[in-house]
């Protein structure tokens, strides 16, 4: 699924997957390669804390607590919004307009430099309808024991918390049918390595 070109003279490229697949490592291989990364998560954190409409929205629907000394309480957050599609639409329609915004701003400035790709990296890609922005769509997939492991040592949650997360997430199977590349990320860093190597030498077909 090769898509049209959306962005003049500029091929985007989606990462996305279930947390704790490996979506920033994989990012991360490829930014060594000098391809420029805009990751919707961690951006979408920093305006969550810098907008005041974002803010007062927040705790409008999801009350005080969603907030604490004045930064985004993200535990409390998440434990809210992973427990119900409903609460999570609802914070994607609050953040996701700036977060667009945010982006469009990010992507002028790439086109500037004349760099030929870019990524964003998203764990809602599909969810966000960003996808259809994208010339090619990765995602990458990992046992659930695996995803799992990682989001314990990195976020500090307890196994049924994790689950109850993923649960929430759209199924692999409905992002890869509208994927470009699919890699798998249950080996070893190394071979995940390989992989992205693997994926920018064909992407650099295209380019």
């Amino acid at each position: 699924m090769i898509k049209k070109v959306k962005y003049k003279k500029l091929t985007l490229v989606g990462v996305t997957g279930k947390m704790g697949c490996g979506k920033s490592l994989f990012s991360s291989f490829l930014r060594k390669k000098g391809i420029p990364i805009y990751c919707s998560d961690q951006r979408g954190k920093i305006l969550m804390n810098q907008i005041e409409i974002i803010k007062k929205n927040i705790i409008k629907y999801f009350g005080k607590k969603s907030y604490k000394k004045n930064k985004i309480n993200k535990f409390y957050l998440s434990e809210t919004v992973f427990q119900n599609p409903t609460a999570l639409k609802l914070l994607c329609k609050i953040v996701h307009p700036w977060i667009s915004l945010d982006f469009k701003q990010w992507i002028s400035s790439v086109q500037k430099k004349k760099i030929m790709c870019a990524i964003k990296e998203s764990a809602i890609l599909f969810e966000s309808g960003s996808y259809k922005k994208c010339n090619f769509i990765i995602t990458i997939i990992s046992s659930e024991e695996n995803m799992i492991n990682r989001v314990i040592k990195r976020d500090n949650l307890n196994e049924n918390q994790i689950i109850d997360r993923l649960k929430n997430q759209i199924s692999n199977k409905k992002r890869e049918k509208a994927s470009n590349f699919i890699i798998q990320n249950d080996l070893s860093t190394y071979h995940f390595q390989e992989e992205a190597n693997r994926t920018y030498e064909l992407l650099k077909k295209f380019l």
